[in-house]
């Protein structure tokens, strides 16, 4: 799995227990924690060619000698020490005014190097630890998934069930499209908009974004089925909407975050958002939004139509992750992972998805209202097979990547470690070797899900030995050795066996 940068800056504005929705109460101090990753992908390069982590240095370095008068800051990092250790997080920095984490934090920034995995859960509850009482918001900026097999978007819902006051803020720095699913998870679960940054310039405009959210008067929404549930078939009630004045949109405000808007009387337009991207059944209402503090409305929502899916291989059912896509009149409409449940509009639908090579697969189906449905990708039966091939009569092992042929065609490369996943059948094996090609005739695949081969090479073997004219050792370790098969040579060192298929080098 790729090792991935993720950087948390973790930013924590304390809050009243009880808050009237139009006086608020004044706010204790507020506090912003920093987790930042220090995983080996920081050594990639963003679009515009700079480092990952020189960008991150100059954009930390910046952000903490901001304004942060009444501001207290922490400072943690993890993957910086061991590479493969899940458990690599630490608290560099404890709580202390800004200008007394300047300098531990820069001389940390200077000798790090970048080294280990991205236990992203783990520095969570860590985190969660040391906030003790405090109560505050997030900033997650990641290039990539946790890598340590945990789930970052659980723990989120988690916080949510347990009532605990921290929000979570998520920025993709430089992502592939599939990093950029897997951090809007992470945003759904929190109830925030997600934030994407592709430079340095742009990392900063997303910290500057959501630190002056923190700070302001606040409007909050939540949602609740008709019986006052706040969470619809184990997800929760997550609302987006409008506030308007006068016909015009002032402000788009989401559930669970507290949004920053003007104060003000204003029409809320608020509903659940499907992934088509449009509002369903939106509920409208007049709210008066207080000039400090927090004022906070409840919506009785209506819910769309549901959809998940589920994979079966020979009618078992199998766990794939992946993203499925939607379509309507052959155009793409929305996407989302395979593992969601996922609100939908109403309408028919065509469903694609590819988990392997040989399972290009669609399915249609239809959705009323008040449906939920789950539908079946029935996948292509494949087997994973592992082949060594070695010199015959010895343990030598022919480790560069192999072929499996039919009828005169390359189906498939087999990586020379992990095996391949094919199709059931009888092929033939080719080994391409820098000096001669082989072929393993008639490699029967079964339809057994894991199987393994070790053919046999027949081989001679040759040992290169150099002397000078008058017999003594040449001290030359080079030797390049052609052949009439193939157009190439390849390099051998002095006094050490190797196996040739029979021919002319």
């Amino acid at each position: 799995m790729k090792k991935a940068l993720f950087i948390l800056i973790l930013i924590a504005v304390g809050f009243s227990s009880m808050i009237h929705p139009i006086l608020a109460q004044t706010p204790p101090p507020k506090v912003i924690y920093i987790i930042f990753d220090a995983s080996g992908s920081m050594w990639q390069k963003l679009a515009d060619g700079e480092f990952k982590i020189e960008a991150a240095k100059q954009v930390l370095s910046d952000f903490v000698a901001g304004d942060f008068q009444g501001v207290e800051l922490a400072f943690r990092a993890y993957g910086h020490r061991k590479k493969g250790d899940c458990r690599d997080s630490e608290l560099i920095v404890p709580f202390k005014s800004p200008e007394k984490v300047m300098a531990p934090l820069e001389n940390f920034m200077t000798e790090v190097n970048p080294t280990g995995k991205t236990p992203i859960s783990f520095s969570l509850r860590e985190a969660l630890k040391d906030f003790g009482d405090r109560r505050g918001e997030i900033i997650l900026i990641s290039d990539g998934e946790e890598t340590c097999d945990e789930d970052p978007c659980a723990l989120i819902r988690e916080w949510g069930e347990r009532n605990i006051r921290i929000k979570v803020h998520v920025v993709g720095f430089g992502l592939d499209e599939k990093s950029k699913s897997a951090l809007q998870c992470m945003s759904d679960a929190a109830g925030t908009p997600y934030h994407d940054a592709n430079s340095a310039s742009e990392l900063a405009e997303g910290l500057s974004e959501i630190q002056q959210q923190s700070i302001s008067a606040a409007f909050k929404l939540k949602g609740t089925d008709a019986e006052g549930n706040t969470r619809h078939r184990g997800m929760s009630i997550k609302l987006f909407g409008t506030l308007s004045q006068n016909g015009t949109v002032m402000h788009e405000v989401y559930s669970h975050y507290r949004n920053k808007v003007d104060a003000g009387e204003y029409v809320l337009s608020a509903g659940i958002k499907t992934r088509n991207g449009n509002i369903y059944k939106p509920v409208t209402d007049t709210v008066q939004v207080s000039e400090t503090g927090e004022t906070s409305t409840t919506v009785v929502v209506e819910f769309p139509p549901t959809v998940m899916v589920k994979f079966s291989d020979q009618g078992v059912e199998k766990k794939v992750h992946g993203i499925v896509y939607a379509y309507q009149n052959g155009e793409e409409v929305f996407k989302f992972r395979a593992k969601d449940e996922t609100y939908l509009d109403e309408g028919t639908y065509e469903f694609r998805t590819q988990p392997n090579k040989e399972s290009d697969l669609s399915v249609t189906e239809s959705f009323a209202y008040g449906e939920s449905k789950v539908i079946e990708f029935k996948m292509v039966h494949v087997v994973h097979a592992k082949i060594k091939m070695y010199a015959e009569g010895s343990d030598i092992r022919f480790r560069q990547n192999y072929e499996l042929w039919q009828d005169g065609e390359r189906k498939y490369k087999v990586h020379g470690n992990n095996g391949v996943k094919a199709l059931p059948g009888t092929y033939d094996l080719h080994l391409p070797h820098k000096l001669f090609t082989y072929v393993y005739k008639d490699l029967v695949l079964t339809d057994e899900d894991k199987q393994e081969f070790n053919p046999q090479v027949p081989v001679g073997y040759v040992t290169f030995k150099y002397q000078k004219a008058d017999g003594t050792p040449d001290e030359d370790k080079r030797c390049f050795v052609g052949s009439e098969y193939v157009k190439s040579t390849a390099f051998h060192n002095a006094g050490q066996k190797y196996p040739l298929l029979a021919g002319k080098y």
